[in-house]
């Protein structure tokens, strides 16, 4: 039961959240898009290729392993399990509260994507060259997958968990950044995915992960650093970061 009330107070404070916003910041968002596309556009041909034309012994095998890890059933699920252990173990609410957003963040990030892929139609790099068309030759709204280029969701949901875990814990800042730019690298050097893909999903994955990290400001009130899952007799002596 300590569960469901966790999951209803971090939705609560998402739903809050989303409710709440400001047109102003959604017109906000729109514009980082255009601007993002904007400076992206000319120059995303160039960078593509520069990716693609850094072979070095061990970079194609890498690019694959982060592609695979990040998907969501192994990067999301599986770190979202091992975050709710450590809150078991550690027998601290807040931590376990930091699993729910990182599991709900990667979620609608992953949802948000998958609604856009297929209205905007915006080809793989892999589907221009066996068409022979151009990057922008968009064909939504469509079913067809080799045209769900527009956005990366690889890049959204491992940037959307990666920055839960980097606000929940400011420590892992740094190992977060990085993990997430190799994500966007691996999706452009595995010929998945064009610059702007991959920069608007990782927009996204911030996005709702400031969404779902609402509550994190709120501790006096709803979450103790180490308030235990369970009674006790004895007190907790958690000290994680």
């Amino acid at each position: 039961m300590t569960m469901v009330r966790d999951w209803k107070l971090v939705w609560a404070f998402m739903w809050r959240t989303c409710r709440n916003v400001p047109l102003k910041a959604w017109l906000g968002l729109m514009l980082l898009f255009v601007l993002s596309a904007a400076l992206l556009l000319p120059f995303e041909q160039t960078i593509f290729a520069a990716v693609q034309r850094v072979e070095m012994k061990g970079l194609r095998p890498a690019s694959l392993l982060i592609s695979a890890i990040g998907e969501f059933h192994y990067f999301n699920l599986v770190v979202t399990g091992i975050v709710m252990l450590v809150a078991y173990r550690c027998n601290s609410r807040r931590i376990q509260r930091v699993a729910l957003s990182f599991f709900i963040a990667g979620a609608l990030a992953g949802v948000f994507v998958q609604v856009l892929k297929p209205l905007v139609g915006r080809p793989r790099p892999s589907t221009c060259i066996k068409a022979n068309i151009t990057s922008l030759d968009f064909a939504g709204p469509t079913l067809n997958r080799r045209y769900y280029g527009y956005p990366s969701g690889h890049s959204a949901t491992t940037v959307a968990g990666c920055t839960v875990l980097a606000i929940a814990y400011p420590r892992l800042i740094v190992p977060c950044i990085l993990f997430s730019i190799s994500m966007l690298w691996a999706r452009l050097h595995g010929n998945n995915h064009f610059p702007i893909d991959v920069v608007h999903g990782a927009i996204i994955g911030v996005f709702w992960a400031l969404v779902c990290t609402r509550w994190i400001g709120k501790r006096r009130r709803y979450a103790m650093r180490c308030q235990p899952i369970y009674p006790v007799n004895q007190p907790v002596t958690c000290s994680l970061p």
